[in-house]
């Protein structure tokens, strides 16, 4: 199974989900939701995260963490792994309890910080649990809007309600009303949601694609491949052309340097993003002839060693240039 994409650095935004196995529930009863915030409140101490919103459900969780330290992997390991450990024990069960990895959206705040704040604590209105979002008691909402009357908070409000007023009961009071009035609405932050794993502005998208440049490739991880730098497919065809020392007609026409042809559609594909279609208008060819191409080229990488070491150069090369 392919590896969700874990990207970790100082002040980073999380919308993290965790659903239970095969769907199930995991929260039983009240007493484990209010287990699963003491795990919430001890994990705070311990890793230094801020918790901007949360919301409980009978079959997964939805948390809004920023991490100053970097260590998200930490953190939602302890978190989940404390979890099921007190599930298990006290419910007698055995087994896994959430469905593999927790699912990490590194966001940002400037752009989403109240909508996506809004999208969580409306979770119980959606599901049609409740009609009024502060008569669920398992969201962080009533300690938005001043009506917690429970253990101390755990929710880092400050930053959010400051978007609304510098007064904290007024901004408490507008917030409620700004959630209010997402009821009724379609819009859902989650549908902006990049390669599944990034939500934000063009320019947070750049900055974090920036940051990936960086990294070793790993081709476990799909959302790579989605978020690296698009190379567009005529910056390929010159590499291509240096890297062979041919003419750009020679790899753009049919029949012509096949291995060094098949190499520059693949690259293409890869380093473009772009659909088949158009990359077989652009070398003569029709989309299921690209695909073929691809499916060759794949071959050939998995059983020639020296071919392979051919196209990770070439990879490097259009991301330096």
């Amino acid at each position: 199974m392919a590896r969700p994409l874990r990207l970790e650095f100082a002040g980073a935004f999380y919308h993290i989900t965790s659903r239970g196995n095969l769907r199930d529930r995991i929260f039983f009863d009240d007493k484990d939701r209010e287990k699963f915030l003491d795990i919430l409140r001890r994990t705070k101490e311990r890793y230094g995260y801020l918790l901007h919103a949360y919301a409980l459900m009978e079959n997964h969780y939805h948390l809004f963490l920023e991490t100053p330290k970097a260590n998200i992997s930490q953190i939602m390991q302890n978190i989940n792994t404390s979890y099921t450990v007190y599930i298990n024990t006290r419910h007698k069960r055995f087994g896994h309890l959430f469905q593999g990895r927790f699912k990490g959206i590194i966001v940002d705040k400037e752009t989403y910080l109240i909508v996506l704040s809004r999208y969580i604590h409306l979770n119980p209105v959606r599901a049609r649990i409740v009609k009024d979002p502060e008569d669920y008691r398992w969201t962080s909402y009533r300690e938005y809007i001043g009506a917690y009357k429970e253990k101390e908070s755990i929710v880092d409000t400050a930053e959010t309600l400051s978007y609304f007023s510098k007064t904290k009961t007024a901004a408490m009071k507008a917030y409620g009303e700004f959630v209010k009035e997402g009821t009724g609405e379609r819009n859902n932050p989650m549908e902006d949601v990049e390669a599944g794993v990034l939500l934000g502005s063009k320019i947070f998208i750049a900055k974090i694609r920036g940051m990936l440049q960086k990294r070793k490739p790993d081709e476990e991880i799909p959302q790579l491949k989605k978020l690296r730098e698009i190379i567009p497919v005529d910056k390929v065809v010159k590499v291509c052309c240096n890297y062979y020392g041919k003419m750009e007609d020679e790899l753009l026409k049919k029949g012509k340097g096949k291995e060094e042809r098949q190499t520059a559609i693949y690259l293409s594909k890869i380093m473009s993003n772009t659909r088949n279609r158009e990359i077989g208008r652009y070398f003569g060819i029709k989309g299921s002839t690209v695909s073929e191409t691809l499916k060759r080229v794949e071959t050939r990488i998995k059983r020639e060693r020296k071919f392979q070491k051919q196209i990770e150069i070439l990879k490097k090369q259009l991301i330096v240039e």
